[in-house]
């Protein structure tokens, strides 16, 4: 039988809302392979996995099962309910986690293939949101010494859009941290795969008589998501003399791709990304400044990399600061 709600018992908060509780933004790791994956989750879904991977420490193994404060994953996804409709709403809105959370990874090289769901399934409790995994794709978040990327996990919660967050994902998956300002070059082949556009026909962004409406793709496509990322603390994206967030790269006149650069910061709540980049030019200005922070971690072994269950289909691999280790032992 259908339910009929009103407007006091379920309506959508606003992100000022919802960010004037008590919320406390954590990093949160996973490895490049999901990173570089293809993902099928909606806003909610996604914020939803956000918020349980904040809760676990990606160096150690990943638990199988992972339970959340209900009334705090209502939140993160904007839904504020009733004690009586607050499961079925949850449902509603980040039920199928399990369908969307299909993957397909391939290693043609080697002839490897997988193919799977991540979560087996979704349940709503009286005050816990159950959620479990499927044991092959715990590597994806456990276990994780190299070939991983960390985000900070108020900056998805505040985005609007599937999009956003992919293409967040996106840059920090192609950031080297020891880099002050890294750059990227985008092309639209690249951004209709990564947001699931259809090369023609309809959503295509071409014209009846096979034009590529770029003028169309830039405002609807390319501008929301950067407006989005501009409000970000891990990754701030350098505006250009223009005004633009990107320079259009050309070849014989014509645009094929958009180039962008932007800073990283790896500890958000301690700096945000433009103020590493101020301290980067303060290093590179007087070195003793990193002298200082080197002597601090001076006599610290580097642990033995654990293997990667996925690392056959990894090709990169970074060390990335041991500081984190210090967060990990909050």
């Amino acid at each position: 039988m259908a339910m009929n709600y009103t407007d006091e018992e379920y309506h959508q908060i606003s992100l000022e809302e919802y960010f004037e509780e008590d919320v406390k933004p954590n990093l949160f790791a996973v490895s490049r392979v999901f990173a570089e994956a293809r993902k099928q989750m909606t806003l909610s879904e996604h914020k939803t996995l956000v918020y349980a991977l904040s809760q676990i420490k990606w160096k150690e193994k990943c638990p199988d099962t992972l339970y959340l404060n209900k009334k705090e994953v209502a939140k993160i996804v904007g839904i504020n309910s009733d004690i009586d409709h607050l499961s079925a709403d949850l449902n509603r809105s980040i039920g199928e986690m399990p369908k969307h959370s299909f993957l397909k990874f391939a290693d043609k090289d080697k002839g490897m293939y997988l193919n799977g769901n991540f979560v087996r399934t979704v349940a709503m409790f009286k005050n816990v949101v159950r959620i479990r995994l499927e044991e092959e794709f715990l590597g994806l978040f456990g276990n994780l010494e190299t070939n991983y990327i960390t985000m900070w996990s108020e900056d998805v919660f505040r985005m609007k859009t599937e999009r956003a967050i992919l293409f967040y994902e996106f840059l920090r998956d192609n950031s080297d941290t020891r880099l002050p300002i890294n750059k990227g070059t985008v092309s639209i082949r690249k951004f209709k795969e990564l947001f699931d556009i259809p090369k023609d026909g309809k959503g295509s962004y071409m014209t009846s008589d096979g034009h590529f409406a770029r003028t169309h793709f830039e405002r609807k496509v390319i501008d929301p998501i950067c407006e989005e990322l501009s409000k970000t603390k891990m990754i701030h994206l350098i505006i250009q003399p223009d005004g633009a967030y990107y320079e259009k790269v050309k070849s014989g006149g014509k645009i094929i791709a958009y180039r962008f650069y932007w800073t990283v910061s790896l500890h958000p709540g301690v700096a945000s990304a433009e103020e590493v980049k101020q301290i980067q030019e303060r290093v590179d200005k007087n070195p003793e400044v990193l002298k200082v922070a080197k002597d601090i971690l001076k006599g610290e072994k580097k642990k033995k990399p654990e293997k990667n269950p996925f690392n056959q289909f990894e090709q990169n691999e970074y060390d990335f600061d041991e500081l984190e280790k210090e967060i990990l032992n909050n």
